[in-house]
């Protein structure tokens, strides 16, 4: 079998790194927000460039938490792209209502064009995903922000590491919020992430809010949550680190070859933003014929993913957002033809030749 992802293959290689973070964690005897995690934090603020950087216990926490630090009123809406499923679910959660937005048919990333045709005046976040690890053309979205004094937010889930114009995504907003789930480009051996700030307003309130919204212990002074990335976590990302480039240099050179391999097949691959150096955290296609394909590559033992099978507006629980079917064409059909094909640093070549061989024997048929 060829997983999405091979954690044991990941293992392998890093594998003295890895168990002496782990040893040095459990011979300190601290756990929860000791060194290790100040030390986590303050690398990744130098790493993306900015200022503050505060350890959370998922990504979904920090889209919660980033939203509930800033000075929103309770009518005061989010706009988000209606394809980035797992995206709406640490909105939501902040109270905040949420507002939608369709997506370039290319990239599937939102784009000024999408923004401005959903947007309204009740509208006080824009918040982009970078998605697939594809940089999102920040510089007309941002001015755009600006000038409707609307918060910028990037969800840097899926694209750690990814370049625009010179600098790293997560900071050309005014929060950047990431996911140290296992399969992102760094990810943790369970949950983690983290929000990443130059406002220092916005940084104090979201360290209240990480911790039961203590001032001092036991001092609360907000309605807090628990939500802390746990000091093993961050030794095992610290040493993660390590292998960043080499990696993004390693999965350039997979995608590099399956595009060679899949060039002349009827599938149709995502268009990179050209301004920017990608840090691919999936590759995905689009084909009519997504569902027999992926049974077909399950028959070869090639695992594949969908990311995501179905909108926000279309998902039961939000419902309650008032969109119907058809309100997000451009999503709505990506949702039916996205298929996420394996890919991660170690693979070789035979594997990537492998995978595309059950390619093209499909579509020979």
């Amino acid at each position: 079998m060829i997983p999405l992802v091979d954690f044991k293959a990941e293992y392998k290689e890093i594998r003295k790194d890895i168990d002496s973070a782990i040893s040095r964690v459990l011979g300190s005897g601290w756990y929860i927000l000791g060194g290790e995690v100040s030390a986590f934090e303050k690398k990744l603020a130098e790493y993306i460039g900015v200022k503050y950087a505060l350890g959370v216990a998922s990504g979904t926490d920090a889209l919660t938490l980033a939203i509930k630090s800033l000075n929103l009123k309770p009518k005061d809406k989010i706009l988000m792209p209606a394809n980035c499923y797992p995206t709406a679910f640490g909105l939501a959660l902040s109270g905040q209502p949420l507002a939608l937005c369709d997506v370039d048919p290319k990239s599937l990333n939102v784009t000024l064009d999408t923004i401005e045709k959903s947007f309204t005046k009740d509208i006080k976040v824009i918040l982009i995903v970078h998605l697939y690890g594809n940089p999102v053309e920040m510089d007309s979205i941002k001015k755009f922000a600006r000038k409707n004094n609307a918060y910028l937010i990037e969800d840097c889930a899926q694209a750690l590491g990814s370049i625009y114009k010179g600098k790293k995504v997560g900071s050309f907003g005014d929060i950047s919020c990431f996911s140290f789930y296992p399969t992102k480009n760094l990810g943790a051996y369970g949950d983690g992430g983290a929000i990443l700030t130059n406002n220092k307003e916005v940084f104090e309130k979201a360290k209240i809010l990480r911790m039961y919204g203590e001032e001092s212990r036991y001092q609360s002074v907000l309605l807090g949550h628990n939500s802390r990335l746990d000091e093993i976590q961050a030794a095992i990302l610290l040493e993660k680190f390590k292998y960043l480039a080499k990696w993004k240099r390693q999965k350039k050179l997979i995608i590099s070859l399956y595009k060679k391999l899949l060039k002349n097949l009827p599938l149709e691959i995502l268009e990179e933003n050209s301004e920017g150096d990608q840090f691919y955290h999936l590759f995905v296609v689009k084909t009519n014929k997504r569902d027999k394909l992926a049974q077909y590559l399950n028959m070869f033992g090639v695992t594949t993913g969908i990311h995501y099978p179905i909108c926000v507006h279309l998902t039961k629980a939000f419902l309650g957002l008032g969109y119907k079917n058809g309100s997000f064409p451009v999503s709505e059909e990506a949702a039916k033809k996205v298929l996420s094909l394996p890919l991660y640093p170690q693979m070789t070549d035979d594997t990537v030749m492998h995978v595309a061989s059950a390619l093209k024997k499909f579509f020979s048929k």
